[in-house]
Order: structure tokens, then C-alpha cells, then sequence
């Protein structure tokens, strides 16, 4: 009898005392094993083997194959130095002459300062730099866009063929054919993000500073780097807005849209990438550096170094330096952006196998339908 129950109002209670077997008669081992697998599909975020498998893409999906493809692909170098040479130049220039109306501004040299800009109009070859100054914009502007979609291109055929080996010429060419095809949605995307760009916030930091002066200059900072964290977490979110341009053939906007939502649907995955724009900004600094410390020691040889033939010999050793610089860091510009490019990219193929615009799981959609192109 089951203490509590009446055995003959519910009769099978005295069926289920006697069938339920006693402790003693469980099995003495358990199967270790079995635990092990039926736990496994346990996939909370604070979950060891889940943040184990963040690292392994991280490390061996994404990260990884990006520095095998910098250190074993050379014509991804070839196609994508003179258009990084191009954004150093540009850079470094923009930079420069921006430092260069604050400090005026800033320190009340106007009169001065304008007395040199108006003789150095009147200069014989002030025509022909103002043309080759109009030519070099228009070419950069032409230029970048093309490049970026001609380089993610050529990244996206090195990682899904291999490092085959084909005619340079041919790949190269591929590279700007793809540039060319995606080129005005990329050149709409570039506009559309230019204000959260290092470059420009630069810029937009020593306007201020050269409108409200230096009496503003901690709250101008203030706000300024409130404003590049903001830039920061923008650039992050439309960081896969390029790859949904080339490879699904989306307008600027809608790209925008669905790189929010895959990055919004990945953030363990695409906040860990942070480091790039990182690095990137570094690289920012560095350029400006090179473009500002020449200028100031070229100008400072000139106040101090009275002898003419010494003055000429420093220069042009000089002159040599900078321009044994500016292609050393064009070229470590070009290898950090194909890197940072090929880093998300594999994001994005990791990210696609889970991620569609439309809401649905996409774990047989493989990411892109360029692939009958390659």
C-alpha cells in the first residue's frame, strides 16, 4: 500500500509501487560520455565552449587566413599601392594644410601669413600647380571607390579559388572591371559616411578650433571625442555595407540597412574587429606625422642654415628621405588595407551563413551570387 492512497480507488498505484525498481538495482557506471554529448548543445552566451568557438572562428576563420593572404599574395599589393598612394598623399596634404590655417588663426597670423599666399600667386608655376592640384582631387576621387571594389573583389576570388596561379594582368584587370561595375553605389556609400571618417573629424575639430579659437579648445575636445566614439560604433555597424554593394548588387541605403542588421545579429563577432578601425586610425596619425615634421624641419633649415650650397644639399637629402618615406608607408598602407578588408570579409561569409536581409536562417546560402563570375 502507498501510504497516503487508497489502493482501491486507484488500483494502478499499487502496479507502479511494485514495478519501480529499487536504487540499489541502477546501474553502477555512468556513461560519462553520453552526459557529455547531451549537454554540449547547451549555447548560452556565458558558455565556455561557446566562447571557445567565438575564438576559433575569430582566430581560424577570419583573422587567420586574412595574414596567410597579406603574406602569400603579391598582386593584391601591385593593384592596390598607387591607390594607396594616392589616399597618403591626399591625407597627408589635407591634414597639413588644415594644421596649418589653425595655427594662423589661432596665433593672429593672418596679415602675415596671407602676405606669402598672395606672392606666391603672382609665382610663374602657381598655374600649373593649381592644374596638376584640380587633376590630382578628381583622380582620387575616381580613383578610391573603384579601387575598393576592385580589391574586395579580387580578395573574395583569392579566398574561394585558392592561390592559383593565372596571369597577373588578367587579375588585375578583373579588379578594375569589378571597380568599375561598383562603382557609383560605392562612390554613393563613401559620401554617404564621409562625415564619420577619421579625416574628417580631424578637419572638422581644427575648423572649429579655428573659428571659436583657443579660448574653446577644451570643450571643443570634449565634444569632439564624444563625437569620434560615436563615429567609432557607426563604422563598426556599416562595416559589412561594401560586401552587400559588390556581391548582392544593393543599393548604398538598403546596404546601409543590412549591414546594421548583421553586425546587430553578430555582435560577438563583429565587435571583436574593433582593433582594425583601431589600426587604421593609427595609420591616420602616423601619415600626418611624416607630413607635418618635414615641413617644419625644411623651414627650420632655411631660418637657421644661411649657407646657400648647404641649404640646397639639405634640402634635396631631405626631399629624398620624405620620398623614400611616403612609399615605404604607402606600401604598409596598402598591405594594412588589404588586410582590414580581407578580415571582413571573411566576417561577412561567416556571418552570411547565418544571416539573411529578409529574417530567414540562410545556412546553405553561402553568401554571394558573383560566385558563377569567379
Amino acid at each position: 500500500m502507498i501510504h497516503g492512497v487508497d489502493e482501491t480507488t486507484y488500483p494502478h498505484h499499487k502496479f507502479l509501487a511494485m514495478e519501480t525498481p529499487h536504487i540499489s538495482s541502477l546501474p553502477d557506471e555512468i556513461d560519462d560520455h553520453k552526459i557529455l554529448q547531451d549537454t554540449s548543445d547547451l549555447h548560452t552566451p556565458d558558455h565556455p565552449a561557446d566562447i571557445s568557438s567565438k575564438d576559433h572562428i575569430l582566430r581560424e576563420i577570419i583573422v587567420g587566413p586574412a595574414w596567410e593572404l597579406v603574406m602569400t599574395t603579391s598582386f593584391l599589393k601591385k593593384f592596390n599601392f598607387f591607390p594607396s598612394l594616392l589616399s597618403t598623399i591626399y591625407l597627408g596634404c589635407i591634414i597639413l594644410y588644415q594644421l596649418a590655417f589653425a595655427y594662423v588663426y589661432i596665433f593672429k597670423l593672418k596679415d602675415q601669413f596671407f602676405a606669402l599666399i598672395i606672392e606666391w600667386i603672382h609665382t610663374s608655376y602657381f598655374p600649373e600647380f593649381v592644374t596638376a592640384l584640380i587633376i590630382s582631387i578628381l583622380l582620387y576621387i575616381f580613383i578610391t571607390p573603384l579601387a575598393e571594389g576592385g580589391l574586395v573583389s579580387l580578395i573574395a576570388k583569392r579566398q574561394d579559388r585558392g592561390p592559383d596561379i593565372t596571369d597577373n594582368k588578367g587579375r588585375i584587370s578583373y579588379g578594375i572591371s569589378r571597380g568599375l561595375l561598383n562603382f557609383l553605389p560605392i562612390f554613393e556609400l563613401s559620401n554617404s559616411l564621409a562625415i564619420f571618417k577619421l579625416l574628417s573629424i580631424i578637419t572638422f575639430y581644427l575648423f572649429l578650433l579655428r573659428i571659436f579659437g583657443k579660448e574653446y579648445f577644451i570643450v571643443i575636445t570634449i565634444l569632439m571625442t564624444l563625437y569620434l566614439g560615436f563615429a567609432f560604433v557607426v563604422n563598426i555597424l556599416f562595416s559589412y555595407a561594401r560586401f552587400f554593394i559588390i556581391f548582392e548588387h544593393k543599393k548604398a541605403l538598403e546596404a546601409l540597412s543590412l549591414s546594421v542588421g548583421m553586425a546587430l545579429s553578430n555582435l560577438s563577432i563583429t565587435f571583436h574587429l574593433y582593433f582594425t578601425l583601431l589600426v587604421v586610425y593609427i595609420r591616420t596619425f602616423v601619415t600626418a606625422t611624416i607630413f607635418i615634421v618635414f615641413p617644419f624641419i625644411i623651414s627650420a633649415l632655411l631660418t637657421y642654415v644661411t649657407i646657400s650650397w648647404l641649404q640646397i644639399f639639405s634640402i634635396t637629402v631631405l626631399s629624398l628621405l620624405f620620398c623614400i618615406l611616403l612609399v615605404f608607408i604607402s606600401h604598409l598602407n596598402s598591405v594594412l588595407e588589404i588586410f582590414v578588408e580581407t578580415i571582413w570579409y571573411n566576417a561577412y561569409k561567416e556571418n552570411k551563413k547565418h544571416f539573411d536581409g529578409d529574417g530567414d536562417k540562410t545556412s546553405h546560402h553561402n553568401h554571394h551570387t558573383e560566385k558563377s563570375h569567379h
